[in-house]
């Protein structure tokens, strides 16, 4: 009887040590912090609502496990930096979130920070339902590039798994001058001198408004061709975006990238150079579908102020079932940068089963090629305009270069309004376009200049159930 005492201690230590190894056990350990701006106290242990931390200061300077959950109680301000220090685990991220009930928790960086929240060289860690705002009222504009949130790769190897939802981000001030001193509401950045990216980034249901300069994007260290370590899998999804500065969503240095259902409304507000209102570069296969993109801004006569643009050194793009309408710089751009062992030759494009609506009045012009790119489908597209006033536009500009490969191809061309679509160009510059089965109604000029055009009297669209405002009467 004197040893069953000792035998029981032996297997609860053998049950203990299996069981610490178990997930279910890893996830029981986990914590949930409070942090409550209001009632608060730092000398807390965080670990309820009645014990909350009360600053960022002590979330910046903790360290936390996987499966641990970091929340703001809503209602609450900050007036200071937020900057986790921990990663998750693939099984269990950290989720920093909010809880209680009222206004979203607010983080007011107000120009002392460069950036409202960092997220830097940390994984597996999910970020959701705060509000983030970066202004300083004291200048113009300001020039350290401030963002609302930052992702930050620095010199680490592979950052991953990365989750961005229900954000609000709004008033950053920072330069509308295209350079490191623009502002940005969500921002990814990868520096060396180590090969540094990100995979696996989702950014869902946030809402970025009257950011300079702008919306969501990230840079380009590590998409040159010569040192190609690009991020891998970007998720941007049911994002609102109003009153940006110069770009909407700009797909930078990514391979693998969906962007969808977004709404982008008044894009290049105040930039005075190039902005668009979505497009990626140096980035392969990515597809932009399902966004509607509207009221981008070109008052200056600027070469930009499309919806839409494939910008240099692409591979692989899918631009289709999207809601465009009343753009000032046009429908479309493509085009290459300079191409060279760095830069490749922007490739393969896919533009299918668009709507475009009054789009182009300002720069009187729909579609945009641009240096020299290569094979580019337009097929089973539908642009209309019904405008007003008279004018005359370019339906296809044509500057610098010649393109490759272009086929327009079963689209619908209804200009039914005061608007009179124009072929100017010389015979050498349309001569790379082909036209196959596409329908022109309306007020078109010049259209005996396009060489290889067999028009139809009848158009009837593939997949016309695909088209956008199929799409958004289900909504």
């Amino acid at each position: 009887m004197k040893k069953f005492p000792l035998l029981i201690a032996f297997l609860f230590l053998g049950l203990s040590a299996s069981f610490s190894k178990d997930p279910i056990a890893l996830l029981l350990k986990a914590h949930t912090y409070y942090v409550d701006a209001i009632s608060g106290d730092d000398r807390n242990d965080g670990l309820s609502r009645r014990k909350a931390w009360k600053t960022l200061g002590k979330v910046n300077e903790s360290r936390f496990s996987p499966g641990d959950q970091i929340l703001l109680k809503r209602g609450s301000v900050w007036q200071e930096q937020l900057v986790p220090k921990s990663s998750g685990s693939a099984d269990y991220p950290i989720l920093i979130g909010d809880y209680g009930k009222g206004d979203l928790p607010r983080i007011e960086a107000n120009g002392h920070y460069k950036d409202g929240v960092l997220l830097k060289n940390i994984s597996y860690i999910s970020v959701r339902n705060l509000e983030i705002s970066n202004f300083n009222k004291e200048v113009a504009f300001q020039k350290t590039g401030p963002t609302g949130l930052r992702i930050l790769a620095e010199d680490i190897g592979t950052l991953c798994n990365i989750t961005l939802t229900g954000l609000y981000i709004h008033d950053v001030n920072g330069d509308n001058k295209k350079g490191s001193l623009e502002g940005h509401g969500i921002y990814w950045e990868c520096t060396g001198p180590k090969n540094s990216n990100i995979e696996n980034l989702t950014i869902e249901k946030c809402t970025v408004k009257r950011v300079d300069r702008n919306g969501i994007r990230g840079n380009g260290t590590f998409a040159f061709r010569t040192n190609w370590f690009p991020n891998k899998n970007l998720i941007i999804r049911n994002c609102y975006l109003e009153d940006i500065g110069g770009d909407g969503i700009v797909i930078k240095a990514f391979d693998g990238a969906l962007v969808e259902h977004n709404k982008l409304f008044t894009m290049r507000a105040r930039a005075k150079d190039n902005a668009v209102g979505i497009w990626p570069h140096s980035s392969d296969n990515t597809i932009i579908q399902y966004n509607e993109v509207a009221y981008t801004k070109n008052e200056d006569w600027s070469n930009d102020g499309q919806s839409f643009d494939i910008d240099g050194n692409c591979i692989n793009t899918i631009i289709r079932n999207n809601y465009s309408h009343d753009n000032d710089g046009g429908f479309m751009l493509v085009i290459s940068d300079a191409i060279n062992a760095k830069s490749t030759m922007t490739r393969n494009n896919l533009i299918m089963d668009n709507l475009s609506i009054n789009d182009g009045l300002k720069r009187k012009r729909l579609f945009n090629f641009a240096l020299t790119t290569d094979s580019t489908l337009i097929s089973n597209n539908i642009f209309i305009n019904t405008h007003h006033e008279p004018l005359e536009m370019e339906l296809v500009d044509i500057e610098h270069s010649l393109p490759r490969n272009v086929v327009f191809e079963n689209n619908q061309f209804l200009f039914t309004g005061a608007v009179t679509a124009k072929f100017t160009k010389q015979p050498k510059q349309y001569q790379p376009l082909v036209w196959k089965n596409n329908l022109f109604q309306g007020n078109f000029k010049n259209k005996e200049a396009l060489p290889n055009n067999q028009e139809t009297a009848v158009l009837v669209p593939k997949n016309k159930n695909q088209y956008p405002w199929k799409f958004l009467k289900k909504k």
